[in-house]
This record gives structure tokens, C-alpha cells and sequence, in this order.
């Protein structure tokens, strides 16, 4: 799909913005009204831009901003933005350019897509070409509605925020602008732009199907279902699909309903478990290798992927140095505390979790192995010692050695080889929505609705019992811990932890601490493992090694300067 939606790009030759303008769009170059009409292909290049950005990379760079990980990259923006440098001039998690560029090109493409002729297959009927038109069109609209809806998305997150004691999204922009149209519009409350984002998904809903498959060839109609094949069968895998837009739905619900947004959202805990909760419905049971989804392209976890490539960067990147990576991302001690014990039990919880601080990877849940390198991990074959002084991987050894103990496992590949001289690359795709995330979504809405017990829609599952599903599929296969709590409460804060776990490395935390108006903890410090190697007994010291220098109107981000500037927006408080 990537060479042909880069195909797509060579042919409409638009260059429209320039870096954090709003949408100024420069009209050299670009194609007429009548020559878009005249070729599908440059029309449909107007979404296929707006697919092509999509994230299709994992660099974790969020995640270093907050209290799971750190990186030794000293050049990191976001590293930076975590110690004291995030500024309405120097956002390196802005948002508001990439999706009103986006925004442009889906809107042009929604102005024109209808008059356009779809199908022109000289194979078939005239009748069946009509047919064929229809049934594009439909799916065209749906894609284009779906994806304007992800890129507003975007901006309610990263630049939604309170200003004069109001809060607010974004400018809604719903039409294609053009040179004399007014341009200075102003911001939308949050709920209005939550309802409009959700506008667009209920429409891009209607229109596509759930997933991408192909319908069956033979019984009573198979010709009519080998067109609706052609036109929405599963050679558009890859594309949004129906359940991710309820995926995203979900996600922008839960946003909404969460501390920080709900006074005003128009959103309730309870109208977010009822978006989540149909879907999650059709998505279970969960699947056995949901936890490893990076590794199989076709994991029943997924609900959208980006397209596949070959590549080795995640891991060059990120594997320890004895395996000639630069250990970019360093998971913290904060993080590796979150992992409870196989029993079931948090470590905090000394008279039952058999937690041993003198062994403290041992009889620990086995996600911990499965998502970090500690010291003593057994990596692509090869033991990883971290303690002080240990060669290449030990903390602090080299530039590229980790700053924290840890080095990142999660959505690594270990038959990826970086040996000079014989590199070996391997399929990776980026995961745009999967079902942990849905489950996740509504096990924390509907605790906060109706409590850890309750199923008043008649759904088949609880709160406790979706936990229970997460829980054991990683490995816990007894959870008296879990049986064990009562009240709304104290299952949140298991909620949030096994949200921490399992999202982990996904670009989740930095805005789940937000959106739980979490400042506590949005300025804890990272915290590092120091240990030492006594001829072959470890021993342990905690420490800070990196503050987060946050200050509490920083729940929300800022609009770019430039913005406020030339088209008079509001900014956020604080920024």
C-alpha cells in the first residue's frame, strides 16, 4: 500500500503548508477542479495523503516524557520537553499543522469525490460499472469521514485545554477554504468538538464495513458479491474499517469522560462504557497471543494496522549495545514496580505477594519478561547484565548504555539481526487500534459508571471480569488479589495499572496521566535500578535520575504561538 499511495503523492504534486500555519495553502502546482474529476486516480490521492501520514513508526518519544521510561539520547526534544523546556514555541508533541494539513486534503477530497466516475471497467456492464460506482463512493465517504475524525482527534488531544476559565478544542473546519474565504476562525468548546468528531465516526460507521473480507463467491449472488469485493473486500486491508472507527470512538469517549475534561465534555463514564462496550462484545474472546500483536500481522488483537515494511530501526534503536543498538529507550524502576508478583499480588503488598527485594525479578507476573530487559534477561540468546560496570549493557558504560538498568523489549523483534555485515530486517507494522485498548476503555468507564460488578446493558462482562481476561492471558493464572477487591476504587487503581502494563510503550501514558488529572504524577521524577556485582550476588539501590519538570496547567498542552499570534486563537492557561 506505501508505493501506492506514494504513487498517488507523485501524481497530485500538492505542496500546501508550511511548518505550524494553520491552513494557508499555497495553490502553485496544484491540480484544477476539472483535472481532478477527469482521473480517479488524482482524486483519490487527496485521501491517500491523508493516509500516508499516518503514524507508521514506533519511537517512544512520549513515553520518555513521562514517569515510565528515560532516553539516552542527549539531542531528544522530548527529553527536553520533560526537564523544563515544553513551551508553546518549542512543542515537539504538536499536533496542529500535520492534522489541519490533513484536514484540507480529506475536506478537498469530500468537495469533489461525488462528481467523480469510480468505475469504468470496460470488462463489465454499464449496470454493474453503476454498481460498482456506488459502492466506491460509500466506501470513499466512509474512509474520509473515519479519517478526519483521527486528525481532529489529535488536536482535541494534544491542544484541547482550558482558557479563561473555559474549555476548549479546536477550530472546526468542515469545508474546503480557498484564497477569500475567512480563515480566522475560532476555537470550538470541547464538547462541541467532541460531537462533531463524533459526527464524523457515526458517519464513517454507516458507511464502511466492520472489517475488510471478502464476501463468498458462490451461493445465490455471487456475481454481486465479487463487486462489492472489488470495492470493499479485503484488498483494502490497511485502510479504516468500521470497528476501528468505533475503536476511535471509544477512545475519544473516554478522553471526554475522564477528570480533567468531563465537567464540560458532555461526555459521562456511562456513555463512554456504552460505546466501548458493543464492540468489545464482538471482538471477544481475547486472543492468546494478544500480547505479542507486533509479531504477527494477522493477530486477532488487531483492529488496524498500518501497512507492513521491512525494517530494522525499532531495533537499532532500541537493543542493548552488546547487540549493537544504542538502548534509545530506558524503561524505569517506576515502571518495572508496576508488574505485580505471578501470585497475583502488587510487590507493595509484602505479607502475601512473596515479593524478595534481595531477588527482585523473581516469581514476578510474566509480562515483566516479556516486556523488559533486566539485568540477567536471556535476550536473542544472550544474557543482559546491567549492574555497574557490566561491558556495553552495564548502566551508565557507554553513550548508548542504558541510564536506568533497563533496556525496552516490548515490539522488539529478536530474529531482527544488526551485526555489521550481515543485518537482517524484518516485517513491521505500526498498530493503530487494537481490542486491549477497548477492553481496557471500558473496564475503566464502567467501574466508574456502575462499579467493578455490575453489567446493566447485558453485555456478558464486568469490569472485574475483563481485568480477569487481561490478567490471565499474561500469565496469572490464579488472582486471588483481584478476587479479593472491593468497592470502585480500589479496582481503578488496579484498572490503571494494568492499563500502564499492558498500553505500555504505545504513546498512551503521557496523555492517561493527563486526562486522570494526575499532576502527582505527572511530575514524579524517573527512577533508575543501581546495581552491584558482588562476585555473583546483586544487590540494589533505587534512585531518582531524572526529573519531570512539569507545572500543573501542563495537563493540557498548548496551541502553537504562531497561531495565537496570526489568527488571534485562545490560548491554553499557563502557556
Amino acid at each position: 500500500m506505501r508505493k501506492y499511495i506514494k504513487l498517488f503523492l507523485v501524481i497530485i504534486s500538492i505542496s500546501f503548508f508550511s511548518c505550524e500555519k494553520l491552513i494557508e495553502p499555497k495553490f502553485d502546482n496544484s491540480l484544477t477542479q476539472s483535472q481532478l474529476l477527469e482521473n480517479m486516480a488524482y482524486t483519490e490521492g487527496l485521501l491517500m495523503k491523508a493516509y500516508y501520514t499516518l503514524p507508521d513508526d514506533y519511537y517512544f518519544e512520549s513515553d520518555v516524557a513521562t514517569d515510565d521510561a528515560v532516553t539516552n539520547d542527549i539531542n531528544s526534544s522530548y527529553r527536553s520537553m520533560a526537564t523544563g523546556n515544553w513551551r508553546s514555541t518549542n512543542n515537539p508533541i504538536s499536533k496542529w499543522a500535520s492534522s489541519y494539513e490533513n484536514i484540507f486534503y480529506i475536506n478537498h477530497f469530500l468537495d469533489v469525490y461525488g462528481d467523480v466516475v469510480w468505475s469504468t471497467d470496460s470488462t463489465i456492464s454499464e449496470a454493474f460499472n453503476s454498481l460498482r460506482n456506488v459502492l466506491h463512493k460509500k466506501r470513499l465517504k466512509g474512509e474520509a469521514y473515519g479519517l478526519r475524525a483521527y486528525y481532529k482527534w489529535l488536536l482535541l488531544q494534544n491542544h484541547g485545554g482550558m482558557s479563561g476559565g473555559r474549555l476548549l478544542g479546536f477550530p472546526i473546519i468542515d469545508k474546503y477554504l480557498i484564497p477569500g474565504d475567512d480563515w480566522a476562525i475560532p476555537r470550538s468548546t470541547y464538547a462541541q468538538c467532541v460531537k462533531n468528531i463524533f459526527n464524523d465516526l457515526d458517519t464513517a460507521i454507516k458507511y464502511l464495513p466492520a472489517k475488510w473480507e471478502d464476501l463468498p463467491t458462490g451461493g445465490s449472488n455471487p456475481e454481486i458479491n465479487s463487486h462489492i469485493n472489488a470495492t470493499s473486500g479485503a484488498r483494502f486491508t490497511n485502510r479504516m474499517n468500521g470497528n476501528a472507527a468505533l475503536a476511535l470512538k471509544s477512545r475519544v469517549a473516554l478522553i471526554a469522560a475522564s477528570p480533567a475534561f468531563s465537567a464540560t465534555s458532555g461526555v459521562t463514564w456511562a456513555n463512554a462504557a456504552t460505546i466501548a462496550g458493543p464492540l468489545l462484545k464482538n471482538l471477544l474472546p481475547l486472543y492468546a497471543n494478544g500480547g505479542v500483536f507486533y509479531l504477527e500481522k494477522s493477530n486477532n488483537e488487531i483492529i488496524w494496522n498500518s501497512y507492513e515494511i521491512q525494517k530494522l530501526t525499532w531495533e537499532q534503536n532500541n537493543f542493548p549495545p552488546s547487540l549493537y543498538g544504542y538502548g534509545r529507550t530506558n524503561p524505569t524502576q517506576s515502571l518495572v514496580d508496576a508488574f505485580g508478583m505471578a501470585n497475583s499480588y502488587p510487590i507493595t503488598d509484602l505479607a502475601n505477594s512473596l515479593y524478595n527485594e534481595a531477588v527482585p525479578y523473581t516469581g514476578r507476573d510474566p509480562r515483566l519478561d516479556k516486556y523488559i530487559i533486566y539485568n540477567t534477561s536471556k535476550f536473542k540468546s544472550t544474557t543482559i547484565s546491567t549492574y555497574i560496570g557490566a561491558a556495553q549493557d552495564g548502566i551508565n558504560v557507554l553513550l548508548t548504555s542504558t541510564r536506568t538498568g533497563y533496556y525496552l523489549k516490548k515490539l522488539m523483534n529478536e530474529s531482527v539481526v544488526l551485526k555489521p555485515g550481515s543485518t537482517a530486517a524484518k516485517g513491521h507494522t505500526y498498530t493503530l487500534a487494537r481490542v486491549t485498548e477497548v477492553l481496557l476503555n471500558y473496564a475503566e468507564a464502567a467501574n466508574e459508571a456502575w462499579g467493578p460488578d455490575e453489567d446493566p446493558n447485558a453485555y456478558g462482562f464486568t469490569p472485574r471480569t475483563l481485568i480477569g481476561l487481561i490478567r490471565a492471558r499474561g500469565g496469572i493464572t490464579s488472582d486471588p488479589y483481584l478476587t479479593s477487591l472491593s468497592g470502585k476504587d480500589r479496582m481503578r487503581d488496579l484498572i490503571r495499572n494494568e492499563r500502564r502494563i499492558e498500553l505500555c510503550f504505545e504513546g498512551f501514558r503521557f496523555w492517561d496521566i493527563r486526562r486522570w488529572n494526575d499532576v502527582a504524577e505527572m511530575k514524579a521524577p524517573a527512577k533508575a535500578a543501581y546495581i552491584t556485582n558482588t562476585s555473583g550476588a546483586f544487590s540494589y539501590v533505587y534512585s531518582d535520575i531524572e526529573a519531570r519538570q512539569y507545572d500543573d496547567y501542563m495537563i493540557y498542552g498548548p496551541v502553537p504561538y504562531s497561531e495565537t499570534l496570526k489568527y488571534s486563537l485562545d490560548q491554553n492557561e499557563g502557556w
